[in-house]
């Protein structure tokens, strides 16, 4: 298992905790860390770990269509929602403070980053070949 898979799955699982948090806090009467739906957060963690852990199968084919979206997904979605939250002070009140705004998106800003690298380093092997 490459470096950058096993980071893939270190961000899944980071992402897991913290959308765990927020369950835990909504149980507990009180707000989740972020705006996102902790609930969804963790079903897409669940298609981050899945669509990593194909990597090494088909020539990478569903691994690349499937961070090809992740990418797409996440980046219009949960990165630029936290982004426009802390650059612009926009709906700075959903989140349970600003370091959980923060968190939240370092951690997609980081599974982000990790897919970019994981997809061009996929697309060198097969071109490599």
């Amino acid at each position: 298992m490459s470096a950058v898979v096993v980071l893939q799955i270190f961000y899944a699982l980071v992402g897991t905790a913290y959308n765990a948090v927020s369950i835990a806090r909504l149980k507990r009467g009180r707000a989740p860390l972020s705006a996102t739906n902790p609930v969804k957060g963790l079903v897409i963690m669940a298609v981050v770990a899945g669509v990593t852990l194909t990597q090494p199968y088909f020539q990478g084919a569903i691994y690349l269509i499937g961070w090809s979206m992740l990418l797409w997904y996440l980046g219009r979605g949960a990165v630029a929602a936290h982004f426009k939250a802390i650059r612009h002070h926009q709906n700075l009140h959903l989140y349970a403070s600003l370091p959980a705004a923060y968190l939240a998106f370092l951690i997609n800003g980081f599974g982000l980053l990790m897919g970019a690298i994981g997809i061009l380093l996929t697309l060198a092997g097969l071109l490599g070949d």
